[in-house]
């Protein structure tokens, strides 16, 4: 009897030791536009050339009061809906942000963003580490306007061409830009970055609009009746 209690004894302090020493769970933190983000807990190996972040797009809250983010859906071909998303950082395992709610359809391959649902607990600001995203601007942009990407940051130009869902430019992008934020007026978003049409011989970027409308036409409410965040 001795030795059971003096095993129980010993087994409390044990876990007194670990509940005492165990940290609490930290909190999400501050998630803007153009901060690094990936759907990979911990770095993989990736060929040479290929970037393990995209750049986040905008934040803000949908109608149902969740906190949202939007990006492009490239970033997540290989993760599935509900999958989780990290905050990047060089080592790992990364901070858990939020999780992909959907995507447009057909993916990266389709008009090509998706809707991230952030943690509650995020606290949302309209100032990203190098551009302000505080609005939205025109459905079909033309003239100058300025890209924002965790890859290469800041880099501005003019429309060249247009369709209905995506608009091209000689404002320069490159690896893990990828989702980031199009800007005029300083701080309204008209677009998402996507990548580099050999075709045409010009940067791709994903009109804003044509993400909206793709986000309101889903059954899922999550999303719907974005507001971007103004602080």
């Amino acid at each position: 009897m001795r030795r059971l209690y003096g095993f129980l004894a010993c087994l409390t302090a044990t876990l007194g030791a670990f509940l005492v020493n165990t940290p609490a769970a930290s909190a999400t933190g501050v998630v803007s536009n153009g901060i690094p983000w990936t759907d990979d807990l911990n770095p993989v190996p990736h060929p040479p050339g290929v970037i393990e972040f995209c750049t986040m797009g905008v934040v803000g809250s949908d109608s149902l009061g969740n906190k949202i983010g939007i990006s492009a859906a490239h970033c997540v071909d290989d993760a599935p809906d509900g999958a989780p998303v990290y905050r990047y950082s060089p080592t790992g395992p990364r901070e858990h942000i939020g999780n992909i709610v959907y995507r447009s359809p057909g993916g990266g391959t389709g008009v090509d963003w998706v809707v991230l649902r952030l943690n509650a607990d995020a606290v949302l600001t309209s100032n990203g580490p190098s551009a302000r995203v505080d609005g939205i601007g025109a459905s079909d942009p033309v003239g100058p306007h300025c890209k924002d990407g965790a890859g290469t940051g800041i880099h501005c130009g003019s429309i060249t061409s247009q369709n209905t869902t995506r608009f091209y430019s000689n404002a320069q992008s490159g690896g893990g830009d990828s989702g980031g934020p199009v800007l005029q007026n300083n701080s309204e978003i008209v677009g998402l970055v996507r990548g580099f049409d050999p075709a045409l011989f010009a940067f791709e970027y994903i009109k804003f609009a044509a993400v909206l409308d793709g986000i309101n036409a889903q059954p899922n409410p999550v999303g719907k009746g974005f507001v971007v965040t103004n602080n």
